[in-house]
């Protein structure tokens, strides 16, 4: 047990072990159609209904349609549920699937980790991939480097979110805990990261020139002014904190910008998280997947 325990063991590489893992992840996505109804479920209601119902009151935010400024919060959307619903899977293997022989077995931690990540960041990216099919019907047109790039943002977004679920799950003592991980976890994530809402900028709208001065004065001690035909519109203080907290704002900031050309934050904050982030949850889900050998 000493070998096994070892950290030399624990973060080795086998190519084997990881590709059998990934390959297991991917198998259990293509038995699993619930998933894809969701992805596809999901991007009808977002991106469609309400990109289109709330774009009857929003002109543009920035000069894009409300449909075109939340494309790439709806793809993050997909990754998120796609990358958690496949960590927290742990918990199952755990009981009574692979897992368990894992758990047993010589494999190093390392690859038995990387394997889970990497399988998890690709169903992610299939997932995050299906609002890519429905561009056309709201005016976004992808190059085929833009495509790539934002494939490239999207799987390290997938093997982030999936190796920080991969932590949760760790401590998680029952797969019903799940629906707690959604409300708790994916929510804050995505309405933090200014998915739906800019940060700071225009948002033209319908009757802003009707306001009574009243209003308007109370509108400006938030924040918000109307100029010409439009809100120009800064997050309160508190708020901007949580969002920039916030890992999930970075990777969607970047993956608005090779999408749609447009970004908010600068350049090197959103490499830079894009960067350390799966490095980071990559070795934490390693030591907790270790942590549960030991257990």
């Amino acid at each position: 047990m000493s070998t096994l325990a070892s950290p030399t063991r624990t973060f080795s590489l086998e190519p084997a072990v990881v590709w059998a893992m990934w390959r297991r992840e991917l198998l259990r996505y293509a038995r699993d159609r619930s998933q894809i109804f969701g992805g596809f479920s999901r991007t009808v209601l977002w991106l469609i209904i309400l990109g289109f119902g709330l774009g009857a009151s929003f002109r543009d935010i920035e000069g894009y349609t409300y449909a075109q400024y939340i494309f790439p919060g709806v793809i993050t959307l997909n990754i998120l549920f796609a990358a958690l619903q496949s960590a927290v899977a742990l918990v199952w293997d755990r009981e009574v699937g692979l897992l368990r022989e894992v758990l047993v077995s010589p494999a190093p931690m390392l690859s038995v980790a990387l394997g889970k990540l990497l399988g998890g960041a690709s169903v992610a990216v299939i997932q995050g991939s299906i609002p890519l099919l429905f561009a056309p019907l709201i005016g976004v047109s992808l190059s085929l480097s833009s495509l790539l790039l934002a494939w490239g943002v999207m799987a390290l977004l997938g093997l982030s979110v999936t190796g920080f679920g991969v932590v949760l799950a760790s401590r998680m003592a029952t797969f019903e805990g799940f629906g707690s991980i959604s409300n708790g976890v994916i929510q804050p994530l995505y309405f933090l990261s200014g998915s739906i809402f800019p940060l700071k900028g225009i948002i033209g709208g319908v009757g802003f020139l009707d306001l009574p001065d009243a209003l308007r004065r109370q509108l400006e001690l938030l924040g918000i002014h109307t100029i010409g035909g439009g809100w120009v519109v800064q997050l309160p203080v508190w708020l901007q904190v949580l969002v920039y907290a916030n890992p999930v704002t970075y990777f969607l900031d970047l993956l608005r910008a090779v999408s749609l050309r447009y970004q908010q934050l600068p350049m090197a904050a959103d490499l830079a998280v894009v960067a350390i982030a799966p490095l980071l949850t990559t070795l934490l889900a390693t030591l907790a997947m270790s942590r549960m050998r030991r257990r």
